[in-house]
Order: C-alpha cells, then sequence, then structure tokens
C-alpha cells in the first residue's frame, strides 16, 4: 500500500516540472449529420504521441510548445483529414468534422442518433478504436484485466469472465449494444461468455447512476459490447474486412470477417469469426482439457429512412470447451457445449414528442442451451436451457431518459441436476435525468421491476430442500441514484450515491444437485430475501500542465448478501460431502446459500503524465470486502494490483511497455488458500497504414516476457496448474 501511494505521488509531483507540453481537447463530428465519430486514430505528424476518439467523439491530447503540430485524423469510411493547431489552441474544446467517403449522400437524410445527455462517473472505462485492438487478447476478460478495478474469474482459458470490484455473478451486467447476452456466465465460474471479442468495436466499463437504465442490480457497474451493429451507417458501396490472429500460448488461431452490402435503402451485413484453440500451457507444463473451439456468426438487415431505421439481426453462437480434472471429482475432466441463437428486431426514429426527439423500441429472443459430459461420455450428465424473450421502449431528451423493460425467462433442465423448471417474468419502468449547469452536473435515476419467479416442482426430486418451501417468489426491486459533479480550473469532484436491489437466481433458491464443472454439490436456499446494497463513490480529479490525476474511492454496504457457503471440510460422510464422481476421492463438497450482512470498499488511484519523451499512465485496484456477521473476510476478493505503462510513438510504431505488480492474497473466506504476489512485464505495437485506400493494421504482443510461474487468487483451478507463460500474440486487419 505505501510503495503503490508513494509510487503516484511521485509521479503527480514530477509533473509540475514539466511545462513544455500544452493541453488540446477536442470532439470529433460527420460532418453529415453532427454525429460523434469513436474510435477516430488522432497522429501527431513528426512526432511521439497519438490518440484515439472516445464513445462520444471526444479526445484530449498534450501538444509540444511549438509554432505548428500537424494533426491527422484517420477513420474507416472517412477521408482523412489534416489540421495544424498552435498554441493560442491552448484550452480551446476544438471541432473536427470528418467527411464521408462511403456514406451515400442523396436525397434521403439518415438521421443523427443523437444520444441524451450521459453523466458517466468518472471512474468509468472506455475501449475503443486503437486503445482497444491493442489489448485484445483471447477474450472480454483478458482484455479488460489491469484496468482499475478489474479482475478474471476463470477454470481455465475457456471460461474467462471479469470481476468488477470484488461482485461477481449477476451482481453486474454483461451487455452487448445495451442488452443482456442472454447466456448463464453469470452462474457459475465453469459457464463461458458467450461472445467472440475480436468481433467488437468497442468496451465501456459504465458506473453511475446512469447504469440504472441497464438494470436494477448495477452496483459495480455493466460491462457494454459495442458491435458494428449499434449504429448502422448507410454506405454507397460494398465495404470487407478480414482479421487474422494467432497467439502461442495456446496455438490459437482466428479467422475474422465482416461484410456491409448496400441495397438502395436497404443495407445487409454480416460477421462471422472463429477462434480454436489447443490446451492452455504454463511455465511447468500443459493443462490438459482445457481446449475450445468457438464460432460467431451475425446478419444485419437494416432499411432506412429519411427519419428513422429498423433493423433485423440473427446471431448464431456456439463453442465447445473443457474443465481440466480434478482429484475431488471427475479425474479426466469435464467437456462442454454450448450454443446461443438470437433475433432482435429494433426499430429507431426521431421524433418530436414534448421534449423527446428519439424514439427506440427493441424485441428480442434468446434460446441458450449448455451441456455438460464427463470426459470420453456421448450422454449429457448436465443439460440446461432458457428460452427468453424480451421488449424494450425508450424515449430520449437532451436530458432525460425514460423506458419500460418486459422479460420472460422459461429455464428447463435435464440429466444429474434437481433444480426445477422455472418461469421468470420481470417488468421494469427507468428514468435518468440529468442536469447540466455552469461548472457543475448533477444526475438522478431510478428503476423499479417487479420480478415473479414461478418454479414447477411436482415431478422435481430434492434431497437437500424441502419441497414444500418450493414455491411461487415474488420480488418489488427499487434502485436509485444520483451523482454531482463541480468542476474548477485544476481540480474535479465528483460524487454519486446508488441504493440498489438485486433478486435472488433461480439457481440460488431451488438448485439441489452436482455441478459438474466446479466439483460441488449446490444448494439453494427457497426462502431468501431480495438483495439491497447502498453503494458510495468518489473520485476527484487534479489537473496540471496537461497531466492528471484521479483518486476514487468507494463503499458498498449490503445488509443481505448472498454468499454460497461450504458446508465444512474434510471427509465427513453425510454432513458435508456426497459420493459423486470418477475420481480417487469420488465425492463433492457440499454449498449452501446464506444472506449475511457485508461490506466491500477500496481505492482506485490513476495517474496520466505526458512528458518530453513519452507518455506514462498507472493505475492501482486496491479492494477489501469482510462478511461483518461473521468477522472474516469475503472470499475470492482480488488482490491488490498496480499497472504502469509507458506509451510512445517511434516512427511509424505506437509502442507500449507494461509492468502489473499484484500483492499476495491472505485476507481469506473460509475454505480459501492463499496466493503468492508476483510481477508480470508485457509489450505491444501496433502499425497502421494505408494503401489504394485499403487500411492495414498490424498489432504485435508479447504477454509474461520474463516467463513468471504466477497464479490468479480468483482462478478455480489454481491448484493444479498455474496462468500462462510468455506469449506472443500477432494480429493483422485490413479494411478495404
Amino acid at each position: 500500500m505505501r510503495c503503490i501511494y508513494s509510487f503516484i505521488f511521485l509521479l503527480f509531483s514530477s509533473s509540475l516540472y514539466s511545462n513544455d507540453v500544452f493541453s488540446l481537447k477536442g470532439i470529433i463530428l460527420d460532418k453529415t449529420n453532427q454525429e460523434p465519430i469513436a474510435g477516430v486514430n488522432i497522429i501527431i505528424e513528426n512526432d511521439d504521441y497519438g490518440t484515439s476518439s472516445d464513445n462520444e467523439g471526444r479526445f484530449s491530447l498534450e501538444l509540444k510548445a511549438r509554432s505548428e503540430n500537424k494533426l491527422v485524423f484517420t477513420m474507416i469510411g472517412f477521408k482523412d483529414t489534416s489540421i495544424v493547431i498552435n498554441q493560442t489552441n491552448n484550452d480551446q474544446t476544438i471541432k473536427i468534422f470528418l467527411n464521408p467517403k462511403a456514406i451515400k449522400m442523396n436525397a434521403i437524410t439518415v438521421h443523427s442518433h443523437k444520444e441524451s445527455n450521459q453523466n458517466k462517473a468518472p471512474s468509468s472505462i472506455t475501449m475503443v478504436g486503437n486503445k482497444l485492438e491493442k489489448n485484445i487478447i483471447s477474450d472480454l476478460a483478458t482484455t479488460l484485466s489491469g484496468e482499475s478495478g478489474i479482475a478474471i474469474r476463470s477454470s481455465g482459458q475457456a471460461t474467462q469472465r471479469p470481476i468488477l470490484r470484488g461482485y461477481s455473478g449477476d451482481r453486474f451486467l454483461i451487455t452487448s449494444d445495451g442488452f443482456e447476452l442472454g447466456d448463464m456466465s453469470n452462474t457459475t465460474a465453469d459457464h463461458a461468455v458467450s461472445m467472440e471479442i475480436s468481433a467488437a468495436e468497442g468496451v465501456e466499463v459504465m458506473r453511475g447512476p446512469e447504469t440504472l437504465a441497464y438494470g436494477s442490480n448495477t452496483i459495480a457497474g455493466i460491462i457494454n459490447i459495442i458491435t458494428p451493429f449499434k449504429n448502422p451507417k448507410k454506405l454507397s458501396s460494398t465495404n470487407y474486412k478480414l482479421l487474422f490472429g494467432h497467439e502461442s500460448s495456446n496455438q490459437s488461431n482466428l479467422i475474422g470477417s465482416d461484410v456491409n452490402i448496400p441495397l438502395n435503402d436497404y443495407q445487409l451485413s454480416m460477421s462471422l469469426n472463429n477462434r480454436s484453440a489447443n490446451d492452455q500451457s504454463s511455465p511447468i507444463g500443459t493443462l490438459k482439457n482445457t481446449a475450445l473451439e468457438k464460432n460467431d456468426l451475425t446478419l444485419n438487415l437494416t432499411k432506412f429512412g429519411e427519419k428513422d431505421l429498423i433493423t433485423i439481426e440473427l446471431k448464431d453462437f456456439s463453442m465447445d470447451y473443457g474443465i481440466p480434472g480434478s482429484p475431488e471429482g471427475h479425474i479426466n475432466g469435464v467437456d462442454l457445449a454450448l450454443k446461443n441463437q438470437s433475433q432482435k428486431l429494433k426499430y429507431h426514429s426521431d421524433i418530436n414528442l414534448l421534449s423527446f426527439n428519439i424514439l427506440d423500441l427493441e424485441q428480442g429472443y434468446v434460446r441458450y442451451g449448455h451441456k455438460e459430459f464427463v470426459k470420453g461420455s456421448d450422454y449429457a450428465s448436465v443439460d440446461l436451457r432458457q428460452d427468453i424473450i424480451y421488449f424494450n421502449a425508450m424515449l430520449t431528451s437532451k436530458n432525460l431518459k425514460i423506458g419500460a423493460n418486459f422479460q420472460n425467462r422459461d429455464y428447463f433442465t435435464k440429466g444429474f441436476i434437481w433444480t426445477p423448471n422455472t418461469n421468470e417474468m420481470k417488468f421494469s419502468l427507468f428514468g435518468v435525468h440529468t442536469k447540466n449547469l455552469t461548472n457543475k452536473k448533477f444526475q438522478l435515476s431510478g428503476r423499479v421491476e417487479y420480478r415473479s419467479i414461478n418454479p414447477s416442482a411436482d415431478d422435481t426430486f430434492f434431497s437437500n430442500i424441502d419441497a414444500d418451501d418450493v414455491r411461487k417468489r415474488d420480488y418489488l426491486l427499487a434502485s436509485l441514484g444520483a451523482s454531482a459533479q463541480k468542476n474548477w480550473d485544476n481540480i474535479s469532484i465528483y460524487n454519486h450515491l446508488l441504493f440498489t436491489s438485486r433478486a435472488p437466481r433461480i439457481e440460488d433458491l431451488f438448485s439441489d444437485g452436482p455441478h459438474l464443472g466446479t466439483y460441488s454439490y449446490e444448494i439453494g436456499e427457497p426462502n431468501l430475501e431480495q438483495e439491497n446494497t447502498i453503494g458510495f463513490e468518489n473520485t476527484t480529479s487534479f489537473f496540471s500542465n496537461g497531466h492528471e490525476l484521479k483518486l476514487t474511492s468507494y463503499i458498498n454496504y449490503s445488509t443481505n448478501f448472498h454468499i454460497l457457503q461450504k458446508e465444512g471440510d474434510g471427509y465427513e460422510p453425510g454432513a458435508t460431502w456426497i459420493e459423486w464422481g470418477s475420481g480417487s476421492a469420488g465425492w463433492l463438497y457440499k454449498y449452501k446459500l446464506y444472506g449475511k450482512e457485508t461490506l466491500i470498499q477500496g481505492f482506485e488511484p490513476s495517474v496520466k503524465l505526458n512528458l518530453k519523451y513519452f507518455s506514462l499512465l498507472a493505475n492501482a485496484s486496491i479492494c477489501r470486502g469482510i462478511n461483518l456477521e461473521d468477522d472474516k473476510p469475503l472470499a475470492y476478493i482480488p488482490p491488490d494490483l498496480l499497472r504502469i505503462q509507458i506509451e510512445k510513438r517511434i516512427s511509424f510504431l505506437n509502442n507500449t511497455i507494461e509492468s502489473i505488480f499484484v500483492s499476495n492474497q491472505n485476507k481469506l473466506g473460509e475454505f480459501e488458500y492463499p496466493t503468492d504476489s508476483y510481477k508480470l512485464l508485457n509489450y505491444n505495437c501496433s502499425y497502421t497504414f494505408s494503401k489504394s485506400e485499403n487500411i492495414h493494421q498490424i498489432i504485435f504482443q508479447v504477454t509474461n516476457i520474463l516467463d513468471e510461474t504466477y497464479y490468479n487468487h480468483l482462478s478455480k483451478i489454481k491448484m493444479i496448474m498455474p496462468e500462462p507463460g510468455r506469449g506472443i500474440n500477432l494480429r493483422y486487419k485490413v479494411n478495404f
């Protein structure tokens, strides 16, 4: 802790003596419709630094104090633009307009897609453009790893899922273009996230009151994956993208392609991605039965009108993967197969109704299937399925969003699992209001949700649950949020307060059976009440000579935090274990859910220095969780982390050297094992060039350069095998 504080203090102090740069801020807009453009690459000609625009088209640069700086703006689908900046632009916000080179320019006016006035917390994270491309490694969780407040939970390379500020499961949402993926990755550690990260155009981690527009329990925030289909643009000619990639640590190969075909007022788009990987390797050997195969296919047809558009989208995602063996369960491991098929119908229109100027309607259907096989068996021991249908409606004005959501979910089980078939229905109303004053910004939000969970228990066998307790449960959830931000010349202070409610999952209430992938026997609690959490966050930001220091702290208190606890440790017949499996022990621990009073708090400092010869970025994550009732640490809280990055552009290469320092974790929950500290050294570089109006990009990465043997504290298989050793990754993308 002391070394983290000292390091950040020294870095920021040194910035006070760097006065040879000045700050430039700007926003990049589409000249045809004034819409902000995300992911634009901004390069300082003949210099060593560049950046990209964020999700709202904004950017900031620190320029050398000289007579002129030439900036070059490049973006797929737009003409390259260059401007000359001198120091008289200091402290101004400039507007840059890009001319489309593929947008259809005729009598049809494509509407603007303007959004409401958002007020995300300063601790939010946006990865678009080159920032995303240079960080993509294999999956969503690894791509985000190292960012403030983000850790990884896994049972092998196929199942890696992000953890936000110590929260897992459905205590935060993973969405695609604002709507949940519809998979079961939020249940247990062996269920994979049903998306391919290489298909994304951006990823944003959102925090603050704005998140209540997406769900009732967003105390840790949401992770939203931005796809190419979020805001379709009308093209005048066919556009293609090809992607190839390889990773050495698991000998994985990636092939992807996108195509957009204009058909008068219609546009047909297709995205196809395939990733295959061999067993995960480490400095001490190979972890058997961790290979994977992913296929991700999306078809999209959009009809453009003068002030509206309508889109139908079909998606088919499939994945086959393995979980390594364990002496406690199936000694040769478990094979899993999932399939996620979805359909979306979206309508978006510019309107003039009271103060509202945008109407969004969406209908969607998801069919998700998940099967678990004992290694070598053709018969699925566990077969899970869920069918989801939903309807969303939202009205948007400059400062206000209001909306409604209805969702019906049918949950089915087969095989050696005794969670009953269940129907879950929910209906929600939400609103977000933002108010901007001269140097102040306020936001209020609220969400009310009714949820009904109705099990069909007549034909279900229970061995650890009283069948009379398996009944319909109704929950009325209310979530509220408020934030305030005030800005001065060199300081900004932001605070938000959130009260969120979370209903128990079907599995939390009624599970009574083995879970092969986690080698546990899980027992639900039919009488669980909703989980309420109140959270406070503060971010104080300091600015000096183009440098920035952010100090973020948070504290979240829960009155009924749902914890899955082992019923006992060791071989105690009948009470704490059940005979199961093919391993030498042939038994599984029993786990049961309890509601506990808990506190999770943390500190996330970050600093950005634009020095004479390079840019330096550093961030730290410190998280503590305690079970207040039992006066014990919460289990699976990530250890402290410090990341330092040095960025420098040399000739045509954007280079980043990254060091990550992770502390040991000996603040342990019940039956949890400690892990040692470790350090990682990584390097990546990117090269982007244009030839014959085609844009090419090459990304080269070396991870764990020192071939460190280390263990992820949140891994469910850390007692079997460490994390991957040295890896060399290469990706090539071309747009034409």
